[in-house]
């Protein structure tokens, strides 16, 4: 079982709760760039505590098949269950025909707007909050490289954790 979602993140940081002295504001620089935006596809197998991201250069249905090469990719010779919500490059006349060559893929849609249902959403809460939230990074590059190295830090037990997986 293989949950899929995708984000974004912008050079504008995301400011959150945090502890300030009284009297004065907690800053954060900026450049304040709402325009360039990281896009990233992540993934998480929660009963096996493994995961994964690919950053694309747009949510569109070419990135979308590319994660589903990768995931192939990642799992050779297995059949992969994947849920994704209905997006719609998660549909459409080219996933059809990918998923009608590549059998070893089994879609299913999650019911609309339930993101709850998703445990990709917890991870990428998490990610925000650890790495992003409150923090400015001078460019996409940089925020990516930032995803990776605290994703890598993660434990498969913490995986599990995040999905709810005891």
């Amino acid at each position: 079982m293989v949950f899929e979602d995708e984000t974004g993140f912008t050079e504008h940081p995301r400011i959150s709760r945090v502890w300030a002295r009284r009297g004065q504001p907690f800053r954060v620089p900026t450049a304040s760039n709402h325009q360039r935006r990281l896009n990233v596809f992540g993934w998480v197998a929660p009963l096996q505590g493994r995961y994964g991201l690919m950053r694309a250069p747009r949510g569109n249905t070419q990135s979308f098949l590319a994660l589903l090469t990768r995931l192939r990719q990642r799992w050779p010779g297995k059949v992969l269950r994947l849920f994704v919500d209905r997006a719609r490059w998660h549909r459409g006349p080219r996933v059809k025909k990918y998923l009608a060559v590549h059998r070893q893929i089994r879609m299913e849609y999650l019911p609309p707007y339930q993101p709850g249902l998703n445990p990709q959403e917890r991870i990428w809460r998490q990610l925000r909050y650890e790495r992003t939230n409150n923090h400015w990074f001078k460019d996409l590059d940089q925020t990516w490289r930032a995803l990776q190295q605290t994703t890598r830090r993660w434990s498969t037990e913490r995986i599990r954790r995040l999905c709810n997986i005891s």
